[in-house]
């Protein structure tokens, strides 16, 4: 029998609830790391500087002695094809219904983002519309892990949002292959282009582009804390953008005594089986389901990846009533939120700083980050209170065109006039004025 580490809180009042939230989120190591921020803007460096050298260098360093020029950079067809032949019928199958999911689910949320043709009172016509990003990089997380799932979130999602043009880079294994189901995968979503190339320097090589990696326009996918930190610095040049600094994952469920234990307790140990200071925990007015669930999660059996679950961060908090679980989740914050409380629907609108609410015995964490369609790329380290996960919007920029009628700048100039005085530019009035014979 294991011993896990299971953090015990109360938070009685407002204030406790604030200093509860701040030491654990404490706890989560998400802070940028001097030593890690100055390496990663050496690599960086030597990317824009060396190209393809500096790449080649740096995957032998971290990843493959067997990367040894720029062609084995790149996957090939027919690794992409042997790749096939590896995976099984079973995983096959999965990996397509995956991507039905969140191509159905993402081709409806596109209906949001239909041409429009707004007016103004004074009759200016604005016209809006959506127009996807030319190219974008895909970053998958590899080596020791396998994660097909988020190529399908990332290329998926910007195939349904209009892109074109996807390149996905991930770190080689020792011998320099890839995953087979991460390049089954990509090759599902139409993805040709896979280069084996992680951490900083790929990130790097993606941004800025080296002369075999034509640089994107944004890059998006979860990775360590120099992946992170590596996105923080290139999107701070303003040559392209990032869709988010993701950090460890984060599970946060809510229940009361209508709850089951072993419920909570499973799915908090899914989650934490990512390991890498993953954040999960309850928050409950049940002191009996507090203590049942401590329970449980202390005494786990031999699991797999049980190195990995004790090496997460695990917390219960006990508050005194059901409208301090939502103050707790609305101040934590969590990337990913479950619901297991009595007449669930009488909380969900006040439930709105989390990456993704998931109500309900029957809706666990694994649902949503494999089948449900929606993604599993979510804002984390408390960002939810201001961000939304990875979505067709991320993909794509506004487009606004103005015009106005000889009537409706005529009525509009003394306005026009009288604003550009008020901020001292007076020939920005002057530009409106002048069409109609005045000064």
């Amino acid at each position: 029998m294991v011993r896990v580490v299971v953090s015990q809180y109360i938070a009685a009042s407002l204030g406790q609830v604030d200093r509860t939230v701040s030491k654990i989120r404490g706890f989560s190591g998400q802070t940028v790391d001097t030593t890690i921020a100055l390496r990663v803007g050496e690599i960086i460096d030597q990317v824009r500087e060396s190209g393809d050298d500096a790449l080649i260098q740096l995957t032998r360093k971290f990843d493959s002695p067997k990367i040894k020029d720029s062609k084995s950079l790149k996957v090939s067809p027919s690794e992409i094809k042997h790749a096939y032949s590896k995976i099984s019928d079973e995983n096959l199958r999965a990996l397509r219904i995956e991507a039905k999911q969140i191509s159905q689910l993402a081709k409806q949320q596109m209906t949001r983002f239909r041409a429009k043709t707004l007016r103004s009172p004074l009759g200016f016509v604005v016209k809006e519309r959506y127009v996807p990003f030319n190219r974008i990089g895909g970053y998958v997380p590899g080596a020791l892990a396998s994660y097909p799932s988020t190529v399908l979130m990332i290329c998926i999602t910007a195939r349904q949002a209009g892109v074109r043009d996807i390149i996905l880079a991930t770190p080689p294994r020792k011998d320099a292959s890839i995953d087979e189901s991460v390049l089954v995968a990509a090759d599902i979503c139409g993805v040709k282009e896979i280069i084996k190339a992680g951490g900083a320097q790929a990130i790097a090589a993606l941004a800025f582009g080296t002369p075999t990696i034509r640089k994107v326009d944004l890059i998006a996918g979860p990775g360590n804390q120099y992946v992170a930190e590596a996105k923080r610095q290139v999107s701070a040049t303003r040559q392209v953008l990032i869709d988010s600094l993701a950090g460890p994952t984060e599970l946060l469920i809510i229940a009361d005594k209508s709850a089951n234990p072993v419920l909570v307790a499973e799915d908090l140990i899914s989650q934490a089986e990512h390991g890498n200071r993953t954040m999960c925990g309850l928050v409950s007015d049940s002191p009996t389901l507090v203590q049942i669930v401590a329970s449980l999660l202390r005494n786990i059996l031999d699991r797999p990846r049980l190195e990995q679950i004790l090496e997460s961060i695990l917390f219960t908090v006990l508050v005194p009533d059901r409208a301090m679980m939502i103050e707790f989740a609305q101040r934590f914050a969590s990337e990913h939120l479950e619901v297991m409380i009595e007449n669930p629907k009488g909380v969900e609108s006040g439930l709105t700083n989390s990456g993704l609410v998931l109500v309900g015995d029957f809706t666990p964490c694994s649902s949503t980050d494999y089948i449900a369609g929606t993604n599993h790329i979510l804002p984390t380290g408390g960002s939810a209170r201001l961000a939304s996960g990875l979505s067709i919007e991320n993909f794509m920029k506004r487009v606004s065109t103005v015009t106005a009628s000889k009537q409706s700048l005529q009525k509009a100039s003394k306005i026009i006039s009288t604003l550009a005085n008020m901020e001292n530019l007076p020939n920005h009035g002057r530009a409106a004025l002048v069409r109609f014979g005045k000064k």
